[in-house]
């Protein structure tokens, strides 16, 4: 019996240390699995890091690729803005107001293009300057210099409607204008009673 039980017992240990080996093998597998895993996982982080920054970098691009035309436009708007105030602010003062408003808007927005490209330029290893503030004037200077403008215009224009009646009057009739080769509208004329 003692070489069946020493047999049994062998069998016992081989059967044994057998399923250690296999417990051994499968966490060894499983080691590999997860180590796999890991590194899928890793790579897959890498790729989309990578994606994130290549999208990163093309929009980057676009902004600056379109900043040229955005600035332009920009500008564009202030000095619209600009002539819809002055024009505005001799006819409706109401109006004048909300262009004015449009104005500031329209500044603000250049100089919130240029600030957003400043803060992309170095995604894409640009150096970038800081803005420049096309702010208008305060609204009273601003008031005060269409009207002034306004004035001018009208000032001119009479001065020339002036003239060309004169000169179509004295022209026709041979007058002393005429005569003397004047082909300038006297500042002054005098009218007596």
């Amino acid at each position: 019996m003692d070489g069946r039980q020493g047999s049994g017992e062998l069998s016992d240990l081989e059967r044994e240390l057998r399923e250690a080996e296999e417990a051994q093998a499968e966490a060894e597998a499983a080691a590999q699995r997860a180590a796999t895993a890991r590194a899928e996982a890793e790579e897959a982080r890498r790729r989309a890091r990578e994606e994130q920054e290549a999208r990163r970098r093309a929009w980057a691009q676009g902004i600056v690729d379109s900043y040229d035309a955005d600035l332009g436009a920009a500008e564009s708007a202030i000095r619209d803005a600009s002539e819809h105030f002055a024009e505005a602010a001799a006819t409706d003062l109401p109006a004048a107001v909300a262009a004015y408003l449009a104005w500031v808007e329209a500044s603000h927005r250049h100089y919130a293009l240029q600030a957003r490209v400043a803060s992309v330029a170095p995604v894409l290893d640009l150096e970038a300057t800081p803005g420049e503030r096309l702010s208008p004037p305060p609204f009273s200077q601003a008031l005060d210099a269409a009207l002034d403008r306004r004035g001018a215009a009208i000032s001119a224009r009479i001065l020339d409607e002036t003239a060309a009646q004169l000169a179509a009057q004295l022209d026709a009739g041979g007058g002393a204008g005429a005569a003397a080769g004047s082909d300038t509208v006297p500042t002054r004329i005098p009218i007596s009673r």
